[in-house]
């Protein structure tokens, strides 16, 4: 497919519901609230296996897109 990036944004837009880069956060977001609420792992694992460059990179965003830093939100799941 010959696409201009354009196109094929406007086109996954269509499609996912979603710009492309916002479809891939929100991907993150949710493989990180699995980890968080499935194992132990530590945040900077986490981050890294999200995609996330730096454990902080990752905690802020995950705190501005879920309203909780990701330890908080962990908490709340263990005790219910």
């Amino acid at each position: 497919a010959n696409l201009s990036e354009f196109h094929f944004a406007r086109m996954f837009r269509a499609s996912f519901g979603a710009a492309p880069h916002e479809w891939v956060m929100q991907q993150r977001m949710a493989r990180a609230q699995t980890l968080l609420r499935t194992t132990t792992l530590a945040l900077a694992t986490i981050a890294e296996r999200c995609g996330f460059a730096s454990p902080s990179h990752f905690s802020r965003r995950f705190a501005l897109q879920l309203g909780a830093p990701p330890s908080r939100y962990r908490l709340a799941w263990q005790h219910g």
